[in-house]
C-alpha cells in the first residue's frame, strides 16, 4: 500500500474540522494531576473530552508535572489543545509517572504552509501564498514538498539561513540566495518556527527524571521546536505506540497538513540508560526522526587527580570517563557543579572556551563546569577530551516503528538494537558521534536487523559530510587539514542482519573505522536506480557501490544479495581490506 495512502487513512478517525468545540480547560487537567499527587494517589483518570487553554500563571509550560513518583496518568480520548505556541507537557524531575493515550494539538497551528507562487528573476526570493485555515505567520525555516508526493522534494538542498516577511495578509516572501533553484513556482513549502516569546521549545520534555517514565499511546500532531525530548536522568524512558502524525485539517482548510514537529521528532541527550521505543509512528517530521545523543567533555584545569571538566554530561560519584573503547577508563570518585565563574580558570582557557569557532574541540557549553575527583593521581592535560560510557544513552531499543519522515536515525550510544522497523524516504541511519577532531568517542554493539529501508539518502545531499549510506558507521576526522576517517577501534561491533534496501540513491551500506562487523542476508533491491547523492564526496565515499568500508578490520560479508540494479550502480563492494568472505550477487 503507498505510505501517503497509510498516512491520510490514520487521519479518518480524526475530527474532519478544527477544534472550537471544546468544553473544558486544560486548568482541569493541570488540577486532576495536582490533587492526585497530593493525595499519593497511583492512578488518575482524566474525563475523556477536549481541553483548551495556554500557561498557567508563572509557568512557560502548559501542564508542568513536576517531582511526582509513582502515577499513571490515564487520558484516553483526550485532546489537549494548547493556545499558545510554547512546551504543552514537561516532566521534570519524576520517577514512575506514565502518560497513557493524550492527544495534543495546537491552535493556532505551529507552522504554516502554501504554495509558491512567484520567484526573483534572481532567484534570490520565492513568494508562498498561504493555504487557507493556516497561520498567517512569516515563519522563516522552510521545507520543499512535492505537490505530488506531498512529501519533501527529492534533491532538496541545505535551505539554511532563510529570512521570511508578510509581503501580503496571506503571502509571505523567503529570502535567501538561491532558493529560487530550489523551490520554483507550484511547489508546496511548509514555514515553521520554535516557541513564541514567553514561551519555551518542543511539545513534550522529560528533565532529569528518575527512571520508570513511560509514554504510551501518546498522540502529538505538532508541536514547536522538538516533538518529545528527554534530557539527562536515569533514562530507561519507554515510548510505546507513540504516534507523530499530521492532526486533523484545520478550520477553514481545504488542504491536509504538510507537518508534525517544527524540528525532530524524538530526541534522547546524555541520558543514562537508552530508551526502549517500540511500535511508534513518526511522520513528517521538521529535522531529525530519532536519536540517542550524547557528547564529550574537555579537561579545562587541572592539578593531580581533580579535573574541571565543560561539556557533556552530568556525572555522579562511581561514572566512567573514557578517551576511547581501548583506553582504562577513570572512576569519578566525586564531583560537584559550579558556574564557570567559580572554577578558577586562567584568562587564556576562558578565552578559547568563549571564542572557540563551531566544531571544534574546545566548542563546548560551559556556563557551568564539573569539579571531579578522580582515581588516576596523573594529572590530565587541559584540552584533553574525555566521554562517560555511564551518560551516553546506552542499552537502547528502537523496535517495530514505522517512520515516513525526511530526516535521520542518529545514535551516538551503545548496545542498541535497531530491528524490525519501516522506514522512508529518511535521509539516512546514522552512527556517528559528531565530534570535533581530537575529542573522544566510543560506540560499540549497534545491532540492526530485520528492517526494510526504503528510498533513502533522496536529499539535501552533503558532500562535506562523512554520514553517507542509507546505514552509515563512518566518523570523520582531519589530518594534515584533509578530511579522512576515524581509526579503527572507536566502532567495534555491528551486526547488520537480514535488512531489505530498496531503491537508495547511492551506497547503501558504509562504515569506515570499524573493528568487528557482520553484515549477513541483506537484500538490496533496485539500488542506484536514481542520479546519485553526493553525499560523502569530500571524504571519496563511493556512492556508486552498495557497500563502502574503509579501514574496517574483521568485516564478514556473506549472503548479502543484490536484485534489479540500477543504471548508476558500478560495483557491489568498495573496500580498501581484505575479509574473510565475499558478497554474493
Amino acid at each position: 500500500m503507498n505510505a501517503r495512502l497509510l498516512i491520510t487513512l490514520s487521519l479518518l478517525c480524526l475530527p474532519a474540522t478544527g477544534y472550537a468545540a471544546a468544553s473544558h480547560s486544560i486548568s482541569e487537567i493541570r488540577t486532576l494531576i495536582a490533587s492526585a499527587a497530593a493525595a499519593h494517589a497511583k492512578r488518575v483518570v482524566i474525563p475523556p473530552g477536549v481541553y483548551r487553554g495556554g500557561l498557567a500563571s508563572g509557568n512557560a509550560v502548559i501542564l508542568p508535572i513536576q517531582n511526582i513518583d509513582d502515577l499513571k496518568i490515564v487520558a484516553k480520548d483526550v485532546l489537549m489543545v494548547c493556545t499558545m505556541r510554547t512546551r504543552a507537557v514537561e516532566f521534570d524531575n519524576c520517577r514512575n509517572v506514565e502518560m497513557e493515550g493524550l492527544r495534543i494539538d495546537y491552535d493556532p497551528l505551529t507552522f504554516t504552509q502554501g504554495t509558491v507562487t512567484a520567484t526573483a528573476p534572481d532567484k534570490s526570493w520565492i513568494d508562498v501564498t498561504l493555504d487557507a485555515g493556516y497561520p498567517r505567520m512569516p515563519f522563516s525555516r522552510i521545507d520543499v514538498v512535492d505537490p505530488h508526493t506531498r512529501f519533501r522534494v527529492h534533491g532538496m538542498p541545505f535551505l539554511w539561513g532563510t529570512k521570511a516577511a508578510l509581503v501580503k495578509p496571506n503571502v509571505v516572501r523567503v529570502t535567501l540566495k538561491g532558493i529560487g533553484d530550489a523551490a520554483p513556482v507550484g511547489s508546496l513549502t511548509s514555514l515553521n518556527d520554535g516557541n513564541e516569546a514567553g514561551g519555551v521549545c518542543h511539545g513534550i520534555d522529560l528533565e532529569n527524571c528518575k527512571g520508570g517514565m513511560v509514554l504510551r499511546d501518546v498522540t502529538l500532531y505538532c508541536a514547536p521546536g522538538m516533538g518529545i525530548v528527554e534530557h539527562g536522568g536515569a533514562g530507561g524512558t519507554r515510548l510505546l505506540g507513540v504516534r507523530i502524525v499530521p492532526g486533523p485539517t484545520p478550520a477553514g482548510a481545504a488542504e491536509p497538513r504538510l507537518l508534525t514537529t517544527s524540528w525532530d521528532g524524538i530526541l534522547h541527550a546524555a541520558v543514562r540508560k537508552g530508551p526502549d521505543v517500540e511500535n511508534c509512528r513518526i511522520e513528517d517530521c521538521g529535522d531529525d526522526s530519532w536519536s540517542d545523543q550524547s557528547g564529550p567533555m574537555l579537561v579545562v584545569k587541572s592539578q593531580d587527580n581533580q579535573v574541571v571538566l565543560a561539556g557533556g554530561s552530568t556525572l555522579l560519584p562511581g561514572d566512567r570517563i573514557c578517551r576511547s573503547l581501548a583506553s582504562s577508563p577513570l572512576r569519578v570518585l566525586s564531583v560537584r557543579t559550579v558556574p564557570i565563574n567559580q572554577a578558577g580558570l586562567d584568562s587564556d582557557t576562558m578565552e578559547k572556551l568563549d571564542k572557540a569557532p563551531q566544531w571544534t574541540l574546545w566548542a563546548v557549553d560551559h556556563q557551568t563546569v564539573q569539579v571531579a575527583t578522580l582515581d588516576s593521581a596523573s594529572s590530565h592535560d587541559v584540552g584533553t577530551s574525555f566521554y562517560s560510557p555511564d551518560n551516553q544513552g546506552n542499552g537502547f531499543i528502537f523496535r517495530n516503528n514505522y517512520v515516513y519522515s525526511s530526516g535521520r536515525l542518529l545514535i551516538k550510544a551503545s548496545d542498541g538494537l535497531i530491528e524490525g522497523n519501516t522506514l522512508i524516504d529518511g535521509h539516512n541511519v546514522v552512527v556517528d558521534p559528531e565530534v570535533a577532531a581530537g575529542a573522544a568517542f566510543g560506540i560499540e554493539n549497534i545491532a540492526f536487523r530485520d528492517n526494510t529501508v526504503i528510498g533513502v539518502d533522496n536529499s539535501c545531499n552533503a558532500p562535506w559530510s562523512s554520514q553517507a549510506g542509507a546505514f552509515s558507521g563512518v566518523a570523520g576526522a582531519i589530518e594534515n587539514g584533509k578530511k579522512t576517517f576515524a581509526a579503527a577501534g572507536n566502532f567495534v561491533n555491528f551486526d547488520i542482519e537480514d535488512n531489505t534496501f530498496e531503491d537508495v540513491a547511492g551506497v547503501s551500506i558504509a562504515l569506515a573505522g570499524v573493528q568487528g562487523a557482520k553484515l549477513l542476508g541483506n537484500k538490496f533491491i533496485k539500488p542506484h536506480s536514481e542520479t546519485l547523492s553526493n553525499s560523502g564526496a569530500d571524504y571519496g565515499i563511493d556512492q556508486a557501490a552498495v557497500i563502502f568500508l574503509r579501514n574496517c578490520k574483521a568485516v564478514t560479508l556473506k549472503g548479502n544479495k543484490v536484485v534489479a540494479p540500477g543504471r548508476y550502480e558500478k560495483r557491489v563492494l568498495d573496500d580498501n581490506a581484505t575479509n574473510s568472505n565475499s558478497t554474493d550477487h
